[in-house]
């Protein structure tokens, strides 16, 4: 219950008022353009860790050869393997674990931004907005529309295809 708790307030509370606030703010009031917005914000914040794990895997990328090398040659005695892998780590200054660290810490903010967007796109009704800081203005009704010519609340279908499965 405290995991629960401590997540929706320190990232689905934030996210939520922060698509609200994007929603009212911008122009033409168009709740699709928001969500676009705080996404792209979203991947701006978390820009730095996404970098740190590429170079890291591209410097595991590159030592790869010499992995394989380490592999094939030892590739009878597990225990020596990894010893072999470990001292290459260490000679190159490398954390395995660096590459995923940073995704793994990435994950929750998505998970957030998901139950969101999710939460939000369900029921567009006012009691969604409960939630709100003091700050954030209530927008009243939210407008599920993008563009004018898509409504977020309908579900996608084969756009107008019909499949017909008898034949």
């Amino acid at each position: 219950m405290f995991l629960i708790s401590a997540f929706n307030l320190i990232l689905y509370r934030p996210l939520f008022n922060a698509l609200v606030l994007l929603y009212e703010y911008l122009p033409g009031h168009d709740f699709g353009v928001a969500i676009i917005v705080l996404t792209c914000f979203v991947r701006l914040l978390l820009y730095p860790s996404t970098l740190k794990s590429i170079k890291s895997q591209k410097v595991l990328q590159e030592i790869q050869p010499k992995i394989k090398e380490i592999q094939t040659k030892l590739k009878h005695d597990r225990q020596e393997q990894a010893k072999a892998m470990m001292e290459l780590y260490k000679k190159e200054k490398i954390n395995p674990l660096s590459g995923c660290l940073p995704i793994l810490a990435q994950l929750p903010i998505i998970i957030a931004l998901f139950l969101v967007l999710k939460n939000l796109a369900s029921n567009f009704s006012s009691q969604n907005l409960v939630e709100l800081y003091s700050f954030v203005p209530h927008p009243g009704e939210i407008n599920p529309m993008f563009l004018g010519i898509m409504n977020l609340t309908v579900p996608s279908s084969t756009a107008g295809i019909d499949i017909d499965n008898s034949t």
